[in-house]
C-alpha cells in the first residue's frame, strides 16, 4: 500500500484530496497547524488517515512527521504540497512580514516537504510522486486581482519549483507535477475574494490531483502544469 502525505489538509482541497486518496487505496498522513472539529474525516480509521499537527514552514517539525511515518508505516511515496496562505492587501499596505508569511507557507513549505521526500526516496529506492498546488494566479497571462501581489508571486514560484523538481527527480524515479485551479469554493476563497463566485468544489479538484499520483494513468507526466478553469 502506498503512503501519501497531504499538507494543509484540515479543510478545502487538502481535506477532499485525502479522502480521495483513501478511496484509491492509499494510507494518508494529513498535516495542518491544527485540526478543528470540522476536519472530521468521515469515520475513516487511524490505520488509513493519520492527522498530525505540524507547521509546513518548520523544517524540524516536518522531518519529525516523515520520521514518525517511516517508523510506523514506511516511507512516504506520494506528497501533495497543498498548504497555502493568502493575505489580500494593496502593496503599499502589505507588510514585509505578511509577504514573508505568504511565501513561507506556499513556497518554503513545498520546498521543505519535497526535500524530505527526495531523501526518503533515495533511501528506499522506490521513487515517488509530488503534486504541487499552484493557482491560475500563478500562470502567466491569466487575470489577476488587485491586492494579491504576495500570493501571485508565491504561486508563480510554485510553478517554477515544480519544473525544477521534475528535472532533479528523474534519476530517483520521482515525478513532480502541478495543479493550478481557478476559483474553488473554499473557506479561504470566500474570505479573501468574497465577490468571486464559483460552482467548482474541492471534490472536483481532488480526483485531478489523485490522477497525477496514479502511475497507471499519468506515468508519462512529469513537470506538467495542469490548469483548471473553474465553472462560474
Amino acid at each position: 500500500m502506498k503512503i501519501a502525505l497531504v499538507t494543509g489538509a484540515s479543510r478545502g482541497i487538502g481535506h477532499a484530496t485525502a479522502l480521495e486518496l483513501v478511496k484509491n487505496g492509499y494510507r494518508v498522513v494529513v498535516t495542518a497547524r491544527s485540526f478543528p472539529a470540522s476536519s472530521d474525516f468521515g469515520g475513516i480509521g487511524p490505520d488509513q488517515i493519520w492527522p498530525i499537527e505540524a507547521d509546513v514552514t518548520d523544517e524540524a517539525a516536518m522531518k519529525r512527521v516523515f520520521d514518525l511515518v517511516l517508523e510506523k508505516w514506511g516511507p512516504i511515496h506520494t506528497l501533495i504540497n497543498n498548504a497555502g496562505r493568502v493575505v489580500p492587501a494593496p502593496i503599499e499596505k502589505l507588510s514585509v512580514s505578511e509577504f514573508d508569511q505568504t511565501w513561507a507557507v506556499n513556497v518554503r513549505g513545498a520546498f521543505i516537504c519535497s526535500k524530505l521526500l527526495f531523501a526518503h526516496a533515495r533511501q528506499s529506492g522506490k521513487g515517488g510522486c509530488i503534486v504541487n498546488l499552484s493557482s491560475l494566479s500563478g500562470i502567466r497571462g491569466t487575470e489577476k486581482f488587485e491586492g494579491f501581489s504576495a500570493y501571485v508571486a508565491a504561486k508563480h514560484a510554485v510553478v517554477g519549483l515544480t519544473e525544477s523538481l521534475a528535472v532533479e527527480g528523474k534519476k530517483l524515479g520521482i515525478r513532480t507535477n502541478c495543479v493550478a485551479p481557478g476559483a474553488v469554493d473554499t473557506e479561504m476563497l470566500r474570505k479573501a475574494v468574497p465577490f468571486l463566485k464559483t460552482q467548482t468544489r474541492p471534490e472536483d479538484i481532488a480526483p485531478i490531483i489523485v490522477g497525477l499520483c496514479d502511475e497507471t494513468r499519468s506515468r508519462a507526466l512529469n513537470g506538467a502544469i495542469i490548469e483548471v478553469n473553474s465553472n462560474a
